[in-house]
C-alpha cells in the first residue's frame, strides 16, 4: 500500500456537481444514484465491500438523527467504459442500524484497510462529513440555529455567515535512534494495558508542522529530536482530524521520560521485539501501523 489506509480514493467528489441548485433532489431522481447509510462510524459491509443502496431500498423505518441532516453529497463513481457519467453517491445518517440483507455494520476503524481505494474513500469521507454536520447544528458565532446548503457541505446562519467543515491537524512521530536500529513507542493512558503506538500530538495555532513534531516529542518523552521528515497523511474522523506522518531523529536517545499524564510508558523497540508480537501495536487502519510497517521492511542505517 503506497499511501496510508484512510488516505486512498477513487470517487470524483465533484465539487462544481455538488454545488448546483437542488443537486442531491436532481441526484435521487437518477436510478443510477447510490446511498451510503451511516450510524456513527458504522456502515453496512458485505463480502468486503460497503453497501450502497438505491434510494428506494432505503427502509422508511430507519430512524434519521435528530437534528435531522439532509442526504449529503459525496461525489461520482467513474464513468463506465461506453462514457456513460458516473452515478452519484450520497449519504445519509441514521440513528441506529438497520437490517441489510446479507450485510455487517462495521466501524471504519474496523475494516478502512479492507476495503478497496473507492469504498475506503466512501466511508472515511461520509464519517468525516457526518461528524461535523451532527455537531454543528448552531453558528459558533451567534448560537443561532444554522441551515444546511451546498449538499450538505456549508452551513449558513441567520446573519448569512457561511461555516464549514473543521479538520484538526495533528502529528504523529516516528523516532529511532541514530544508527535506525530502534524505534520509540509508547503507551497512552487511554489505552489497554500493553497496547503501545507512536508518539502524537496536536498542532499549535500558529505552529509549522516540524515545529510541533519537536515540541510533542519533548513534551511526551523528553527527547530533543531533529531532521523532522514529512511522510504521508491521512484523514482520522474521530472525530475531526488529520494525521501528517513524520520521522525523526533522536541523537542522545537516553534518558527517555513519559509525561505521566497522557503518557505513562515510553520504551525503544528493535525490529526484533515488534515483529515477536510481543507488543501490542496499532489497528491496520491506522497511519501508525502504516509507517511501523514501513520502518519493519527497511533496512537499519550502516554504523560509521
Amino acid at each position: 500500500m503506497q499511501v496510508p489506509p484512510l488516505a486512498r480514493s477513487a470517487l470524483d467528489r465533484d465539487h462544481a456537481g455538488r454545488l448546483g441548485h437542488a443537486a442531491v433532489d436532481r441526484a435521487l431522481d437518477d436510478p443510477a444514484t447510490r446511498v451510503v447509510a451511516i450510524a456513527g462510524d458504522r456502515a453496512p459491509v458485505r463480502d468486503g465491500a460497503l453497501v450502497r443502496l438505491a434510494p428506494a431500498d432505503l427502509p422508511r423505518a430507519a430512524r434519521r438523527v435528530q437534528p435531522p441532516v439532509p442526504m449529503s453529497w459525496l461525489g461520482r463513481t467513474a464513468p463506465a467504459p461506453d462514457g456513460t457519467p458516473g452515478g452519484v453517491v450520497l449519504s445519509v445518517l441514521v440513528a441506529e442500524p438497520f437490517d441489510v440483507e446479507g450485510a455487517e455494520w462495521r466501524s471504519l476503524r474496523e475494516v478502512g484497510a479492507e476495503l478497496d481505494d473507492e469504498d475506503a474513500g466512501v466511508l472515511t469521507q461520509a464519517v468525516a462529513l457526518g461528524v461535523w454536520q451532527r455537531e454543528s447544528a448552531h453558528s459558533p458565532v451567534t448560537g443561532e440555529p444554522a441551515g444546511f446548503e451546498e449538499s450538505g457541505w456549508v452551513r449558513r446562519d441567520a446573519g448569512g455567515t457561511a461555516h464549514f467543515p473543521r479538520t484538526d491537524p495533528a502529528v504523529i512521530v516516528a523516532i529511532h535512534d541514530p544508527e535506525d536500529e530502534r524505534i520509540l513507542l509508547g503507551h497512552n493512558a487511554a489505552w489497554p494495558e500493553g497496547r503501545y503506538s507512536l508518539i502524537a500530538g496536536f498542532v499549535d495555532p500558529g505552529e509549522s508542522l516540524e515545529a510541533a513534531v519537536v515540541r510533542e516529542v519533548h513534551e511526551e518523552t523528553g527527547l530533543t529530536v531533529v531532521e523532522p521528515r514529512y511522510l504521508g497523511s491521512q484523514p482520522w474522523p474521530f472525530p475531526r482530524s488529520l494525521m501528517l506522518g513524520f520521522e525523526c531523529v533522536a541523537p542522545d536517545p537516553e534518558p527517555i521520560r513519559p509525561d505521566g499524564v497522557e503518557i505513562l510508558d515510553v520504551r525503544w523497540c528493535t525490529r526484533e521485539e515488534l515483529r515477536s508480537g510481543a507488543i501490542q501495536l496499532p489497528g491496520p487502519t491506522s497511519i501508525a501501523s502504516w509507517i511501523l510497517r514501513a520502518w519493519l521492511e527497511r533496512e537499519p542505517r550502516p554504523r560509521p
